[in-house]
């Protein structure tokens, strides 16, 4: 049987690793939980939270305080977000990427993901947020240090959304 290589997870999780994130705070997900557990497995320092605001406030201190965090959680949890990364995170150029786990959006079967699922590049838009999107594991390089370059660099809250296709062809 041939190797396959690291999964998109791992090399998810490689990336940001190499990339120098100091720490990870993230709110459990079923499709976040490979790459959290490749984020620790690196030796990534890790904090889970159950509220996506208080994964930006956290995250906007430690940048704040000279650290360079990383935010994960699922789209439909972006409008809990909204009031934290407009308020602090955005106005005070506290960068730090944020990884979205795309929900509501091709072949979503639940209702209750789709609205938000539909509206979250808009919201990240309207709140001067750039979103890149990762559709293909051969893009996961380049997105993520754009997206790192953005928040370390311009000091910019950079979204890195996961399709949600990625990994299933």
């Amino acid at each position: 049987m041939a190797d396959l290589g690291p999964t998109w997870q791992a090399q998810l999780a490689q990336a940001l690793i190499a990339a120098r994130i100091e720490i990870a705070v993230w709110v459990p997900d079923k499709r976040l939980a490979p790459i959290a557990d490749a984020l620790a497995g690196g030796g990534l320092r890790m904090r889970t939270l159950t509220r996506e605001e208080e994964c930006v406030g956290y995250a906007a201190g430690f940048r704040a305080a000279g650290g360079f965090p990383l935010v994960m959680f699922q789209s439909s949890g972006l409008g809990n977000s909204l009031n934290a990364l407009g308020s602090l995170a955005v106005p005070y150029g506290l960068g730090f990427p944020l990884v979205i786990s795309m929900r509501g959006t091709l072949g979503e079967e639940n209702p209750s993901q789709v609205p938000l699922g539909r509206t979250t590049a808009r919201m990240l838009e309207l709140l001067g947020i750039q979103a890149l999107n990762v559709r293909d594991p051969e893009d996961i390089s380049a997105v993520v240090a754009g997206a790192v370059a953005l928040a370390r660099g311009a000091r910019q809250v950079a979204a890195i959304t996961l399709d949600g296709q990625l990994g299933k062809s």
